[in-house]
């Protein structure tokens, strides 16, 4: 078996290296239209609903795309890679972009006063204001997104539709997914021990680092003195250009008293940047749709639609109740639990170390002992699909709530242990209220990434040593297995079906619910707002 571990540690570097490509893509992303969607209600209108609709699309709804746009048309190889670099991409970018913009609408009155009394340009503004504003969200919520990365991995280094089937050269999730279905499991154990390994040393050089660091930049904070440690200082200096000049002119535990300016519709700059975003989000709808269509045409049949739309609402209904059901459980477990990581410095250092590491370890690589665990048990179907749903949504909330209680301005705290608060009272004015509006955006993300893990959820094959197909995952009706057999089967006009109904689903509730919602609580409990 150790001969093993050398080919396993190559294809480990791959698999990361595309793994952090996707992210710095991931947050580029969020960046541009996080920031246009926060400070222009224009852009906001026409973002947030397109983040919608693109965060809703299961991965398999992009396999159509990307066999379009990567496979056809380049190099084999170098289609492929590009094409898992792009599919990792769309399981990272959503919660990452959704976090940047509620930074940004979080940013205090006084702050956005000082950038116009200063006349400050857009280049400023963004670099010494609204990125280092959304430092914490990116530096939390990059931890998620790299879990939910690595939870689609095996899926996107290799996918198929229909007779069509593609894979890497190099890469862990193909390892494991080859050992798992050829039984070789001395190696397997080899493959997720190499995984885990890998997982801690990114959490130990990148994730943790990167928290720590990001909480230097909380508005009204002092500056803190810098460590030591050769890491924390990359960071600094990855950030040399980028510091928080606006946040430190403001005295600690005041704002400045500054005559309220009305917003006007936008200077030229911004609109020239709304434009160019618009422009660009146009650009890839446009493409999405056009690459949709050329592959879709060969294989539709008009005829059935009526058919298979009806047999999409019953497996939606299904997968409806299987998604709500789990939320609400997920919910009463991560509020308290990310509250009280993160109201303590000792815990937050004990535990949150554990929670990447073990939020990192993809729940598709451990799915085969699971379910086999599982199996002796009464509705074991269910029961695997929702470990794998509560897997897929508990990171997203636990990881916004700890970064939602830890922007509390340390003045609240230092004034509760003055006036004697009481802890329930606390928990109950201060600490549930200030992570309420982080609360709401884990949940749409959580909410999105639950109808993602349907995929896996709800039925996953692995092969078998006879070239046949056994059934890991498997429940009796659900979106999330009527998408996975229509893959299969090349079915493109169902392929297009369940994700265009999910898609309309998942955006019509946001509009209605989640960010009603949002705006809510952000109006009401942001500090400074």
């Amino acid at each position: 078996m150790s001969d093993v571990i050398p080919g396993l540690v190559v294809d480990t570097a791959y698999s990361w290296v595309r793994m952090f490509v996707a992210l710095a893509l991931s947050i580029l992303f969020s960046w541009c239209v996080g920031i246009a969607a926060g400070r222009n209600r224009t852009a906001e209108r026409l973002i947030l609903p397109a983040l919608d609709v693109l965060q809703s699309i299961p991965i398999l709804g992009f396999f159509p795309i990307v066999l379009v746009v990567f496979v056809s048309y380049l190099p084999l190889s170098l289609g492929v890679n590009l094409s898992v670099t792009f599919l990792i991409f769309t399981s990272m970018s959503w919660n990452i972009a959704f976090s940047v913009y509620e930074s940004v609408k979080s940013i205090p009155a006084d702050y956005l006063d000082l950038t116009r009394m200063e006349r400050m340009s857009l280049w400023r503004r963004v670099t010494e204001l609204y990125i280092p504003a959304t430092w914490g969200k990116v530096a939390y919520n990059s931890a998620t997104s790299w879990s939910v990365g690595l939870f689609y991995l095996i899926s996107s280094e290799m996918f198929s539709l229909g007779n069509s089937a593609y894979s890497v050269k190099h890469g862990i999730g193909v390892d494991i997914a080859t050992f798992a279905s050829q039984h070789r499991w001395g190696d397997y154990a080899l493959a997720i021990g190499v995984l885990i390994a890998a997982v801690m040393l990114t959490r130990f050089l990148f994730l943790g680092e990167f928290s720590s660091w990001s909480e230097k930049f909380k508005l009204g904070e002092e500056s803190r003195p810098p460590k030591k440690d050769p890491i924390y200082r990359f960071y600094s200096w990855f950030n040399a250009a980028t510091r928080a000049k606006v946040s430190s002119a403001l005295p600690r535990g005041r704002h400045l008293r500054i005559p309220s300016v009305k917003l006007q519709k936008g200077s030229t700059d911004l609109r020239r940047l709304v434009r160019a975003v618009q422009v660009v989000l146009l650009a890839l709808l446009a493409a999405v749709a056009v690459a949709a269509a050329f592959s879709a045409a060969p294989n539709m049949n008009l005829g059935q639609l009526g058919a298979d739309e009806a047999e999409v609402l019953v497996a939606m209904a299904y997968s409806f109740l299987r998604v709500w059901y789990v939320y609400a459980i997920t919910a009463a477990i991560a509020l308290p639990l990310g509250i009280c990581i993160a109201v303590s410095d000792r815990a937050l250092h004990a535990v949150t170390p554990l929670l990447q590491v073990v939020s990192a370890v993809p729940a598709s690589a451990l799915l085969f002992p699971v379910a086999l665990f599982v199996s002796t048990l009464p509705f074991s179907g269910e029961i695997t699909a929702a470990i794998v749903i509560f897997l897929g949504m508990v990171w997203y909330l636990i990881f916004n709530v700890i970064a939602g209680v830890r922007a509390i301005p340390s003045e609240i705290r230092d004034t509760a242990r003055l006036l004697k608060v009481g802890r329930w009272n606390f928990w109950r004015h201060v600490y549930i209220p200030a992570a309420l509006p982080s609360f709401i955006t884990g949940s749409i993300t959580a909410v999105g990434g639950a109808w993602n893990t349907l995929i896996i959820a709800e039925y996953y094959v692995v092969s078998t040593r006879g070239g046949g197909a056994t059934p890991i995952t498997q429940v009796s009706l659900g979106l999330g297995k009527l998408l996975d057999l229509a893959t299969q089967g090349g079915n493109i006009t169902l392929i297009g079906l369940c994700v265009l109904t999910m898609s309309l689903f998942i955006v019509t509730f946001n509009i209605a619910v989640w960010r009603r919602l949002y705006n809510r609580t952000t109006k009401r409990y942001s500090y400074g707002g």
